[in-house]
């Protein structure tokens, strides 16, 4: 007999196994209404920055590929109730341990890739300037994650007040 894994009856519903995180969804896409989503794919195709994916048969960002850049493609091209207007995204950035800054390698890559920035660096005595994150200016859109030599940057789910 094989091994069995014991599956709580939320796990078996939503179809996520325990302790696998929960991949970025696109602005507008709230946890209720990322249940709509068939995974037909139509958001993807739309997506003119190509940074969009089914994930377990659902909508998600693929934020290594790219930044968002909130144009709203993908809500117009969606044919399920998905994407909420005026919702943002459900996820802040994490810089994590892997920094090379963290490190006591010099890098600014991340400061560099932020449109809106969000990222700034500290100086610190005998080191690199290690980077910044400021969440209110952070648009979550994800131009950071692909160039960070380090894939030290990720997003972290939450629900923003206005989803």
């Amino acid at each position: 007999m094989g091994t069995s894994t014991r599956l709580s009856r939320r796990s078996f519903l939503t179809g996520r196994q325990p302790g696998r995180a929960v991949p970025p969804r696109p602005p507008g896409v709230t946890a209720a209404s990322v249940m709509a989503c068939t995974g037909c794919g139509e958001c993807v195709d739309a997506c003119p920055e190509q940074v969009l994916t089914i994930a377990e048969g659902r909508v998600a960002l693929e934020m290594a590929a790219g930044e968002c850049t909130f144009c709203g493609t993908c809500s117009d091209a969606c044919p399920e109730s998905v994407f909420t207007a005026g919702a943002g995204m459900a996820h802040e950035m994490i810089l994590g341990d892997d920094c090379l800054a963290r490190n006591g390698v010099s890098c600014m890559t991340c400061r560099d890739a932020c449109p809106e920035e969000a990222i700034t660096v500290r100086p610190r005595i005998g080191g690199p300037f290690l980077p910044v994150l400021d969440p209110a200016l952070c648009s979550g859109c994800g131009a950071c994650v692909g160039p960070c030599p380090a894939g030290a940057i990720t997003p972290q789910i939450r629900e923003p007040a206005d989803a």
